[in-house]
């Protein structure tokens, strides 16, 4: 089968088409992959950078972004069926540790991702835990459906926010915080405001609704962020970015007994001056780790369904999966949104 590939350590990816196809061993599921979307994560994989080296093991088939039917089912399965279509969240857990026991599945201890730490879905075919397959409604297009994943993060992190009525700051408006920008738009935020250094996704998130869309490299942001805030900052933020300036604005500008959010993973260490940056202003900060499973997956369904522009706006490009290539370089170029690659061919 054709599938995309980390062969091995270093810069790049490659595709084979000398794979075998998997089979769904109990409990789980064989899918025929239809779309699958390059993730953040496929990026920094691809970059091989310092996380992916600590992290992933070549060869490694990567992508777990995806939407497919089921072709096949391991014993043991009975409530998804052959010919089903899915979606699949992406962090297999092990659903016996105290996290999983008590409602926290999406931090479970051991927890093991697909096209991480297990073969992946830049493929015709991937196996996937029955677990993880989530149905999908007739009515969403499969490239909006590959898409519950990174949909599911910007949901979780903004859930926390209570975004309604509120000023909110968007710090990166990468696929993630484009997805973060529509939904603060849905849920009924006072204003949304978007920091990001790419002028084609600036334009994307004004695109989205945006009220207003800043340069962080541009002098005076923070005085622009209070301006469009009326002098009080936002009393909510989501950062989404992992950049150390990002995170540093983020607690400058945000109001005084506000709310962060912290998506964005980081590369270097972050210092913070608690005493005064988070104590002495009386924040709550919230650290975001995947989806919750899966009461985020219900709600990314009412936002499927809802909001088909703003998804056909997100997903900027789609491309036959043989053309993964130029995807990557894209996102290395920060020339585009979501890119979709398409696997039924």
């Amino acid at each position: 089968m054709f599938a995309i590939v980390k062969d091995r350590p270093g810069a790049g990816v490659a595709h084979t088409t000398a794979g075998d196809v998997p089979v769904a061993e109990a409990g789980e599921v064989l899918v025929r992959v239809r779309r699958a979307a390059i993730c953040g994560t496929d990026h920094h994989i691809y970059k091989w950078d310092a996380w992916s080296k600590a992290r992933v093991r070549p060869p490694l088939v990567l992508g777990h972004e995806m939407v497919g039917d089921i072709v096949e089912i391991g014993a043991g399965v009975e409530h998804v069926h052959v010919g089903q279509r899915i979606s699949v969240e992406s962090h297999t857990v092990c659903q016996h540790c105290y996290q999983c026991r008590v409602g926290q599945a999406h931090v479970c201890a051991n927890t093991v991702i697909i096209g991480v730490d297990r073969p992946g879905a830049f493929a015709d075919y991937v196996s996937v835990p029955a677990y993880n397959a989530w149905p999908v409604d007739d009515r969403i297009p499969d490239a909006h459906a590959a898409l519950y994943d990174p949909a599911g993060n910007a949901m979780h992190t903004l859930q926390p926010l209570a975004v309604a009525g509120k000023n909110v700051l968007i710090t990166g408006a990468g696929g993630i915080g484009l997805f973060a920008v529509a939904m603060a738009r849905a849920m009924g935020a006072r204003t949304v405001g978007v920091v990001e250094p790419g002028a084609v996704r600036r334009q994307l998130a004004a695109d989205l609704g945006a009220d207003y869309v800043l340069d962080p490299t541009e002098a005076e942001v923070a005085n622009a962020i209070l301006d469009e805030t009326e002098g009080l900052g936002p009393e909510a933020v989501a950062e989404m970015s992992g950049a150390a300036a990002a995170m540093t604005l983020a607690l400058d500008v945000v109001r005084p007994g506000g709310s962060v959010a912290l998506l964005g993973l980081y590369n270097d260490d972050v210092r913070l001056d608690l005493s005064t940056a988070v104590i002495g202003k009386g924040l709550s900060l919230f650290g975001i780790n995947g989806r919750r499973l899966f009461d985020t997956w219900r709600l990314v369904d009412g936002f499927m369904l809802r909001q088909p522009d703003s998804l056909a706006r997100i997903v900027t490009h789609q491309l036959s999966a043989q053309r993964y290539s130029e995807g990557f370089d894209m996102m290395d170029a920060g020339q585009c949104g979501r890119v979709v690659l398409d696997f039924s061919a």
